[in-house]
């Protein structure tokens, strides 16, 4: 039984509205089979409007077909980043940087490390990875390098504070900035 004052459709049989506790006319029994709906015309959370009048309530029917998804497709190759899973080729790229060393005065160019090429969000930058032979870069973990918001930060990760620019809290490192790290400096280039 629909209640007249505030339209809440309340169960068969019910003698007053669950939702306003007006009392239902025709002792809860819905004798007009037409389902209604009550509109007043008046602003919007008035107590009571002055002129009210009934309607019929309209019922929309979802359409199952309306809004079909695209099949799901399993991605054939890794593309480095978030995949679509409607399968619309939509790649988020892998951030990527280069660490370059930086020959001293004097010295062998053959004794210069290769550069190091950074892939992905976060990366623990240590001896090994950086220039296996030397003993001023520490082999567990040196300092990190994290891509966030499309910018690189650099942070110390080292017992000895032997990372440059010191970085105690993560900083923003731009392509020209040069990092020394140990005895070592590398110029930091994004790609």
């Amino acid at each position: 039984m629909r209640c007249n004052n505030c339209g809440w459709v309340n169960p068969d049989g019910s003698t007053k509205c669950e939702k306003c506790n007006t009392p239902l006319q025709n002792g809860g029994s819905n004798q007009n089979p037409e389902i209604h709906k009550t509109v007043r015309e008046s602003k919007p959370f008035e107590p009571k409007g002055p002129t009210e009048r009934t309607i019929p309530e309209t019922i929309i029917e979802p359409n199952p077909v309306a809004n079909p998804q695209p099949p799901r497709t399993k991605p054939t190759e890794d593309l480095g980043g978030t995949v679509n899973p409607w399968g619309r080729n939509a790649h988020v790229p892998t951030p990527h940087c280069i660490l370059k060393p930086v020959i001293f005065p004097g010295e062998d160019a053959r004794d210069v490390p290769q550069q190091v090429n950074i892939k992905g969000d976060y990366n623990e930058l240590n001896r090994q990875m950086l220039d296996p032979d030397n003993n001023t870069i520490t082999s567990k973990v040196q300092a990190t390098l994290t891509h966030r918001d499309g910018k690189w930060y650099i942070q110390n990760q080292s017992s000895q504070k032997t990372t440059y620019v010191y970085a105690g809290e993560p900083v923003e490192v731009k392509s020209g900035d040069i990092i020394l790290m140990g005895d070592r400096s590398f110029v930091f280039e994004e790609d």
